[in-house]
């Protein structure tokens, strides 16, 4: 069982994330424009000369701030498709996934005690999928996308290795491989959440 990390705001950011795209678009878009009305209140009331100019102005910079946003959005689309097709691309990745997947469908999981090559293809793939789950955490990769192509098995992943990072963890410290183990436990509640 995943322990769930008690950082809450990485929890809520990866929802936030995971909304359909148009609706985190339609909300960040009426909450723009509401900050524009606000202030061509507060503008209107001590100064009588703001007029229809002014207003078209502020019309102007919501829908430009609108269309940052959506820029964004595909930005990060494009950003995350790139960094998971480098994975399709890189010999090392591909053999230490290979490796991973035969390892984790015969059932033997990962332990402290591996030769250097296995040591090798168990730090790839973990830091591989931590440097994902990293951008992801910041807003840099698109969680939804992740979770969709990588999601599975990088969950099968990290339980393969759970008692590898443990011993790692002991150390070199609590924080290793942490924010694939957040995004490992979300994808874990995106599952329980399609069961029910």
């Amino acid at each position: 069982m995943i322990s769930r990390p008690d950082n809450r705001y990485h929890r809520l950011y990866l929802r936030w994330q995971q909304l359909d795209p148009r609706l985190r678009f339609t909300v960040q878009s009426l909450a723009a424009a509401g900050l524009v009305v606000l202030i061509f209140g507060a503008l209107r009331a001590p100064v009588r000369g703001v007029n229809e100019t002014a207003a078209s102005i502020l019309v102007a910079v919501v829908f430009g701030a609108a269309t940052v946003l959506q820029t964004r959005q595909t930005q990060r689309r494009q950003h995350s498709v790139e960094l998971i097709m480098n994975f399709q691309t890189t010999d090392a990745l591909v053999a230490a996934d290979s490796w991973m997947a035969a390892r984790i469908a015969a059932g033997d999981p990962v332990g402290p005690a591996l030769s250097a090559d296995e040591q090798h293809h168990v730090v790839t793939m973990l830091d591989y999928y931590e440097f994902l789950s990293s951008l992801a955490l910041r807003g840099y990769v698109d969680v939804r996308m992740l979770l969709g192509l990588r999601g599975g098995a990088m969950s099968r992943c990290y339980e393969c290795c759970r008692e590898y990072i443990d011993h790692r963890r002991a150390h070199v410290g609590d924080e290793l491989y942490r924010s694939v183990q957040v995004l490992v436990a979300e994808y874990g509640d995106q599952a329980e959440r399609r069961a029910r």
